[in-house]
């Protein structure tokens, strides 16, 4: 069965210190486009309701942007407006869908401290896509607040989870509240791609903070993890609060001019915390970053921590891809990796970036204005901040370049013998020939491939009696001594009347005209 909701509503609803009630859809595919919204809100003291949706085949939430309110989309909503708390929503299905900035939202807009909680569990996929028509509003997956509260905790469980052109997943606070908590378990992949069609709004993860609070945390846990084309992963303050941390567990991590970020403006630089079993990969200006005071105001560098002691990290040169835990005013953080080889990507202190970009200019000590691949831990302007790099790794060359081979691998004149050529240098002269006799017998014909053993048959073995033809089965068994009749060497030879040959041991007795031949024969004396 399928529910197609359009320019239509099913809610449930509180307006005083009542609770609202709970709102389960269950259908085998729910479709919410044209501004339709499936609702559970709280406007006063009373909390929310839950809100739930299973579909045994998919959920699609399409747009909604309609001419009578161009600023509604359609989608799935938990809302508290008031001083209640705002219910949880729950999604369970093989595939959901959102697009052209419709949402799924457990919200709080008012005073609680408490924010809704997002579960979605999808079998097969997870997929977000594009904004709105006119790019304001971005697909989306959200918890979050806009007033004191603090935001939910949101979850994906998913086999791929795919967010693309500008498409967003957030745990955010426009608030006073901390930011919530991101948690994505996709077996198969994560992958986000691009940025709006206005070229202004990434597709972005982020626990953000706007407010004076922390940022909210963020976990992935998946089999490869790709982030490129200016998508961005971030739990970052543009407040006056700390980043959250980000923790990531991957067998292959693929960073295409897309971002891993815990930094703030003015507060302490997150935690990042990468475990990847094969492969990372830094191309196009990919970055890594805990870096703090990017407003040129005070906070601590973060902690980067890369633990890949079976796996490689690997850069292209010349395209500016870092990994930096800086600060401004403050310390620089730590950054220890452990790997088994560091390709294409150095280490630098402060001093050197100073020489390397001729000014020791605070506010010009920033890495991405060199081509190289750099990592950094220092403070733009204390230098006595600096962080902490340790790296370990197997001692190997780790610089990989092209070898330039020489035209002629091998002087074929000095290691080839030229005494026997295989064609005649005169006109009288024979060429060479090649022979292989193997170990007895014939060579072989020069039609036929060579072969290791050539040997010579014994055919008495093969031998039959006309006694011996009669039977269907011949059974042959080793010879003893005794079977073994002894063989006399040809002593001459005899004609018989038509000419023929015959090798003999002894001259015969008898001179019949039957017998074997008639005179002996022996050799011609000199």
């Amino acid at each position: 069965m399928t529910l197609l909701l359009k320019v239509s509503s099913i809610l449930t609803q509180s307006d005083g210190a009542g609770n609202a009630g709970p709102l389960v859809i269950e259908t085998g595919r729910l479709i919410v486009s044209g501004g339709a919204i499936v609702s559970t809100t709280s406007t006063n003291s009373g909390d929310g309701g839950t809100l739930s949706v299973t579909a045994s085949d998919s959920i699609q939430l399409t747009g909604g942007f309609t001419s009578v309110n161009n600023s509604s989309p359609s989608g799935l909503f938990a809302l508290a407006t008031g001083s209640g708390r705002p219910g949880d929503l729950s999604i369970t299905t093989k595939q959901l869908i959102i697009r052209d900035g419709a949402r799924a939202t457990a919200s709080n807009f008012g005073s609680s401290e408490l924010g809704g909680t997002l579960s979605v569990n999808a079998t097969d996929l997870v997929q977000l896509i594009g904004t709105s028509p006119d790019s304001q509003v971005s697909s989306g997956l959200l918890v979050g607040t806009e007033g004191t509260g603090n935001a939910g905790k949101l979850t994906i469980e998913t086999q791929k989870l795919q967010v693309s052109n500008g498409a967003i997943i957030s745990a955010r606070t426009n608030g006073e509240g901390n930011g919530g908590s991101i948690t994505i378990k996709a077996s198969d992949s994560v992958e986000l791609n691009g940025i709006a069609p206005d070229g202004q709004k990434p597709t972005v993860l982020t626990t953000e903070t706007r407010g004076v609070k922390d940022a909210g945390n963020l976990t992935i846990e998946t089999g490869l993890l790709t982030v490129k084309n200016g998508a961005q992963i971030t739990s970052s303050s543009t407040g006056g609060g700390s980043a959250g941390n980000i923790q990531v567990i991957t067998d292959s991590l693929r960073l295409d001019h897309g971002n891993i970020v815990a930094q703030t403006e003015s507060g302490n630089g997150g935690n990042i915390t990468l475990s990847v079993k094969d492969l990372l990969v830094l191309r196009h200006q990919g970055q890594i970053s805990a870096t703090a005071g990017t407003d040129s105001a005070s906070g601590n560098g973060g902690n980067i921590t890369i633990n890949a002691p079976n796996g490689f990290i690997v850069s292209v040169p010349n395209e500016n891809s870092d990994i930096t835990a800086n600060a401004f005013e403050g310390s620089g953080g730590n950054i220890t990796i452990t790997s088994s080889g560091n390709f294409n990507i150095q280490q630098r202190d402060r001093e050197e970036l100073e020489r390397e970009l001729q000014t020791n200019d605070p506010t010009q000590l920033n890495t991405q204005r060199l081509p190289t691949n750099d990592i950094t831990a220092f403070s733009q302007t204390d230098p006595t901040l600096e962080g902490q790099i340790n790296i370990s790794t197997l001692d190997v060359d780790q610089k990989l370049s092209l070898v330039k081979l020489p035209t002629v691998l091998i002087d074929t004149l000095n290691i080839v013998d030229t005494g026997c050529n295989a064609i005649a240098s005169t006109a009288n002269a024979e060429g060479s020939k090649f022979i292989v006799t193997g170990r007895g017998g014939l060579p072989p014909s020069p039609d036929q491939p060579l072969t290791t053993d050539v040997l010579w048959s014994d055919t008495r073995l093969a031998f039959v009696t006309p006694q011996q033809q009669g039977l269907k089965k011949t059974v042959h068994r080793l010879q003893s001594k005794s079977d073994i009749i002894e063989i006399n060497p040809a002593t001459g030879w005899v004609f018989d009347n038509q000419g023929n040959v015959t090798l003999i041991s002894h001259a015969p007795n008898t001179h019949g005209v039957n017998s074997l031949g008639k005179i002996p024969a022996s050799c011609s004396q000199r």
